[in-house]
């Protein structure tokens, strides 16, 4: 597997779900009780991505604002064919059982933290995330990570959330730093297209969040199965 010549770059910036934070199993879960009370058809595997985007959106929006949007909200694949209503319901339903299962179970990537760590002794760290910069805030903190990333960006400090660029040419721009001189980690093919319209060096991990064939039909500049690879590619 190929490394990463750290000395090319003087920043990186990673998105938090799926790269720090594993939310895998708790979407899993919340999808499986939201078969067994609606009788969805939904195979997970295939929807992962499409529903750790709707959740994301859910938590971006106050109750009203998710009922305003509701319509565009949930023109998802795995809901197509049933009732608005019951889409509704589902999506609320699988939303506060995720949150369930994230605040019991979820932790972040075995060695993930060890990985900043030293990263950070060589580096400017920034978070970008599609949420509330105050849910990567709290989860940092959780985990003893906070004093490593001096910039963190959430959906609140945007007018345009992933695959929009904007997040990652406004850390860069605080930076002041060129696109080439720094990478995104991230492991969606919104972070994709974001990382790959912003020019910068884009790592995607394949954490479960999204197919692994999907990540590649959007060609990230390097691409890991899982946090492991990640942490090997730096060769720290």
């Amino acid at each position: 597997m190929e490394k990463i010549n750290l000395d090319n770059y003087k920043g990186i910036i990673f998105d938090m779900d799926g790269v720090i934070f594993n939310i895998s199993e708790a979407i899993k879960k919340a999808v499986d009780d939201s078969v067994d009370k609606y009788q969805v058809n939904v195979n997970p595997d295939e929807a992962m991505e499409e529903i750790a985007h709707l959740i994301e959106e859910i938590q971006n929006y106050p109750v009203p604002k998710i009922l305003l949007n509701s319509y565009d909200l949930l023109k998802v694949k795995f809901l197509e064919g049933i009732s608005f209503f019951k889409k509704l319901r589902i999506a609320i339903f699988m939303f506060n059982q995720f949150n369930k299962y994230k605040d019991a179970e979820s932790s972040i990537y075995e060695g993930i933290d060890k990985l900043i760590s030293k990263l950070s002794k060589h580096k400017k760290l920034a978070i970008l995330t599609n949420n509330k910069s105050q849910y990567a805030e709290e989860i940092l903190e959780k985990f003893n990570l906070s004093n490593y990333f001096s910039t963190i960006v959430g959906f609140n400090d945007v007018s345009e959330v992933k695959p929009n660029p904007e997040g990652i040419l406004k850390i860069l721009d605080k930076w002041k730093l060129k696109p080439n001189e720094a990478i995104f980690i991230g492991d969606m093919t919104t972070d994709i297209e974001a990382g790959k319209t912003a020019k910068v060096t884009m790592i995607c991990v394949a954490s479960g969040l999204a197919q692994k064939e999907t990540l590649n039909k959007h060609n990230p500049d390097i691409l890991v199965d899982n946090t492991e690879q990640l942490i090997k590619l730096f060769n720290l």
